[in-house]
């Protein structure tokens, strides 16, 4: 609890009393695919929200009126040159806000009048921008950034909305029949010099107060052990095609085809549903799985796919669950009745009831973790009625603690709403994109935008799945894998197993299948957070630190403009200091670089900048390692991220000690007083290792 972080407004304004201008109606906040709720009664309170004057982070209401159950606020934004509006994409028919899906999405703007223009460019392969989201990213004329959020309480909820004539509104409501409390919160406000400070200071703000967020710090969580390892998933293969026997046969061809995946995770597909998309039963449809799993989870081997998944909804189905189900009785008397859906609930003994049930039930079927989905749609099927916040934000609860105490890993897929994201308790590892498509280059871009941005909030609190893709995809293959690695989550491919490009796959991981992975995840440089980089004309740069002491660094070209075909790139040697905005650095800043083209396996000292060209849609990763007493270790050169197949022991001016993680060519940058060269060592097999200048 941080008593100052509670804002009271009469300390703040002398004119923020409250008051009412007019009572409307209760709204039942009933919701229906298409519904939008852009326009909704609320009470407007006089007050404004001036975010260039608030001196604590979180941002409470003190002083609610009686009996409403929403209000609204101006909200006054400090003098800013540009910045990111995060909301789901808006297509006319298809579900709204809250649901934000996996459909959270980076809006870039001068001024926030310019997305509610009928001609903003937007993000291509996308619908045009919600004008309801749930963050703001300003870079101030001041040289500062700005970051602020929405928040949800014990049992409200806040989110921004963006008017015709540019302005902005904060909306605080408990989206049902019940009025709002006392002290409730409504939006965490942080401001720094450094764009990658203010959003991390902004989420500890958030972490540390227990009356809004339960979640922990990303670095200080466990990582399910399995996510650390290749995986296969069943999904862009066969969709909802599945069945027992075509899975063993997969598994077969997969322990066949040489590449070591070390679990399966069956998708979509085995769900007993009715017609309405609600679960009926927690047994496998039985015309597909006539085993259930049995004969599946008796695939499992440690040497070879250790571990399996299975994909399921939080709320049940798409829908929520049948009232004519089969469920065990011990489940069913934890619902109750909603909008023709059966719920957990009502009260959180309940909840956390359904889901101990439920986590044990797919535990008892032998699944090591859960893929569990539609997590953010599970707040709308509770719209309308009473304790509405509450409950779904129970629901998310109980999962995370209910994963952790039975010890079933949880891949949070679907999960962007803020009831989600901002209760990853246990978890650590979230879906930050819309779904990938094999052969689609303007939903690729889309797609990598979208994650690496995504990466800078979602970040914070978990490792960034990016979605499974296809070794195999002939327009974008190679270059989703590099983005994969980089991304430090999970990654799984869905090809058909006899279609696995080796060529794309083997540089990701070791011969037992462990992923390569960077120290924290990818997001972009400075320069290319506040752009759109399929519509800009410009390169898009993101970079993650790697290994003992380097960054690793991809350009792309994501411009979807054929009047941008070639863009051009710059690579500094300060980009090497990037590497101080995710960890501490002890070294000294006035280190000498080296630059490691992993494509052209070429290596030069950087010493100012470098300039590179992208023709289409391409990438290039690089390494920047520092020179360090004549020493500059990249790794091995046919590793996606080179330097973390190396730990470094020891170094001095005349030798270097590692530990070679994984069989390759080694590569080091050694100078001695008469010559300098990228050395090339060949190793067999994981070692210590001890490499002379002179010999």
């Amino acid at each position: 609890m941080m008593k100052n972080n509670i804002f009271t407004y009469l300390l703040l304004l002398a004119n923020t009393i409250a008051i009412p201008t007019t009572v409307f109606a209760q709204n039942t906040f009933d919701y229906t695919k298409g519904k939008s709720f852009q326009e909704i009664p609320s009470l407007k309170m006089t007050n404004t929200i001036d975010l260039s004057q608030l001196s604590t982070p979180v941002f409470y209401e003190n002083a609610i009126p009686i009996n409403q159950t929403t209000l609204s606020y101006r909200v006054q934004l400090p003098n800013h040159i540009r910045g990111l509006f995060f909301s789901r994409d808006f297509r006319p028919g298809d579900h709204q806000w809250p649901n934000n899906t996996n459909r959270l999405l980076p809006w870039t703007f001068n001024k926030l009048k310019d997305i509610v223009q009928t001609d903003y460019p937007g993000i291509p392969s996308n619908g045009g921008p919600s004008l309801l989201g749930d963050a703001l990213l300003l870079e101030l004329t001041d040289g500062r950034y700005l970051f602020t959020k929405v928040l949800a309480g014990e049992n409200s909820i806040s989110w921004f909305r963006i008017n015709n004539d540019g302005t902005l509104t904060l909306f605080v409501s408990t989206l049902g029949k019940d009025a709002l409390s006392n002290h409730t919160p409504l939006l965490l406000s942080m401001t720094d010099t450094s764009v990658y400070g203010v959003v991390q200071n902004a989420y500890r703000s958030l972490m540390v107060d227990k009356n809004i967020s339960t979640t922990a710090p990303r670095e200080d969580k466990k990582y399910f052990d399995a996510f650390n390892y290749l995986g296969w998933c069943t999904w862009e293969h066969y969709h909802f095609d599945i069945d027992e026997q075509k899975i063993i046969s997969d598994m077969d061809v997969i322990e066949k085809s040489g590449i070591p995946i070390r679990y399966v995770l069956i998708d979509d597909g085995t769900i007993q549903s009715d017609k309405k998309e609600r679960l009926s039963s927690m047994q496998p449809l039985s015309n597909s799985f006539p085993n259930g799993f049995a004969r599946i989870i008796a695939r499992k081997n440690k040497d070879k796919i250790k571990w399996m998944g299975l994909w399921h909804s939080l709320s049940g189905y798409w829908q929520g669950i049948s009232p004519d189900n089969t469920l065990p009785t011990a489940m069913q008397h934890t619902l109750y009745e909603h909008n023709e859906s059966m719920l957990p609930g009502p009260s959180t003994a309940h909840i956390q009831q359904f889901y101990r049930h439920y986590v044990q039930t797919l535990k008892n079927y032998g699944f090591d973790f859960i893929k569990v989905d539609n997590q953010s749609f599970t707040l709308p099927l509770y719209m309308g009625g009473t304790q509405v916040i509450h409950q779904a934000k129970a629901c998310n609860q109980a999962l995370e603690e209910q994963t952790h105490r039975q010890k079933v890993g949880l891949m949070n897929c679907m999960a962007q709403n803020i009831l989600n994201t901002d209760h990853t308790r246990y978890s650590s590892v979230a879906r930050v994109s819309i779904d990938y498509k094999k052969y689609n280059k303007d939903m690729a871009k889309s797609h990598l935008f979208q994650s690496y941005a995504n990466t800078l909030l979602q970040g914070q609190s978990i490792w960034p799945d990016h979605d499974m893709f296809h070794s195999s995809d002939s327009i974008c293959g190679s270059l989703m894998a590099r983005s994969k690695a980089i991304s430090g989550g999970p990654v799984y491919l869905s090809d058909a197993p006899e279609m696995f490009a080796k060529e794309n796959i083997l540089p990701l991981i070791d011969t037992d299948g462990k992923l390569f992975r960077p120290v924290a995840p990818a997001v972009p440089t400075p320069e290319s957070i506040l752009i759109n980089p399929l519509m800009d004309g410009k390169a898009y740069r993101v970079f993650a630190p790697t290994g003992d002491e380097a960054v690793a660094l991809i350009c792309y070209n994501l411009n979807t403009s054929n009047a941008h075909s070639t863009v051009s790139a710059t690579i500094h040697k300060a980009d090497y200091l990037l590497r101080e905005g995710t960890e501490k650095s002890i070294h000294p800043k006035e280190d000498r670089v080296l630059l490691f083209d992993w494509q052209q396996q070429t290596a030069e000292e950087l010493k100012t900048e470098k300039q590179i060209e992208l023709n289409g849609f391409t990438d290039r990763l690089f390494h920047l390692c520092p020179i360090r007493n004549g020493w500059a270790v990249v790794g091995l050169q046919d590793k996606y991220l080179s330097p973390a197949t190396v730990e470094i022991l020891a170094r001095s001016n005349d030798r270097l000690t590692l530990r070679v993680l994984s069989p390759g060519i080694l590569r080091v940058w050694v100078e001695t007083l008469d010559k300098q060269e990228l050395r090339s060592i060949q190793i067999q097999t994981p070692q210590k290792i001890t490499i002379y200048k002179n010999r």
